[in-house]
């Protein structure tokens, strides 16, 4: 970071007048005084000094919960130009998505500058349960609850579900809310397609505590750490 920026970010002044700061001699970096433009430093790492005190940069968190419309790319740069979820919240904060919700699949992302919360999140160790709500047809709907109700195997290994509420089952329709910590990729389609359930909707609804509701699709609410 440019040390005139970082001055900025601190609160101490503005970036026009940190540069003059850094021309008349009253910045050092590490112990030495620095009177040229366009120095960059290692925040956390390099002491920076104005007029004898220390500056720190506060970081403030920020967390951003997204309802991700379909056919939106979960990332933060896409190299075939689609859109990403970024195109949906504030340039500044810079912030990333904890995880990925692929293409298809609609719903809640959490987007945060917090390395420490991302980690949480998105690690299997912490066994965060993810929410989701599957709208499908089932040639035998009595016969994929039973196969839902139990581990269900996959070629990677079985997966156990958390908590199932199914709301609705009609003629060959089933829909139900499916909880679940596993963290494996597509886990969710993986599963209804070996219960024999055609995914028509997908759309997850909470992530740890996290939760979706009241959030319109494209449209986020923020939440300060």
């Amino acid at each position: 970071m440019r040390l005139n920026k970082f001055l900025s970010n601190s609160g101490v002044t503005s970036r026009r007048n940190a540069d003059e700061l850094i021309k008349n001699g009253q910045v050092k970096v590490n112990g030495h005084v620095v009177t040229e433009m366009g120095v960059k430093i290692e925040e956390g790492k390099d002491v920076v000094e104005v007029n004898g005190k220390k500056i720190e940069v506060e970081t403030k968190y920020v967390v951003y919960l997204l309802n991700k419309p379909r056919g939106v790319i979960t990332t933060v740069s896409d190299p075939e130009h689609r859109k990403t979820v970024m195109d949906f919240v504030p340039k500044e904060p810079r912030v990333f998505p904890c995880g990925r919700l692929d293409e298809n699949t609609q719903g809640l992302v959490v987007l945060t500058n917090d390395g420490n919360l991302c980690f949480q999140l998105t690690h299997p160790k912490f066994e965060h349960k993810k929410e989701y709500y599957v709208e499908g047809i089932a040639k035998n709907p009595e016969a994929a609850k039973g196969r839902l109700a139990k581990p269900v195997k996959l070629k990677d290994g079985s997966v156990e579900i958390d908590d199932l509420k199914f709301t609705k089952v009609e003629e060959k329709k089933i829909y139900f809310f499916i909880t679940i910590h596993d963290g494996r990729n597509r886990i969710v389609r993986r599963i209804c397609d070996a219960c024999g359930i055609e995914v028509k909707s997908l759309t997850r609804t909470k992530l740890g505590n996290y939760k979706l509701e009241g959030i319109e699709p494209g449209k986020f609410v923020v939440i300060e750490l």
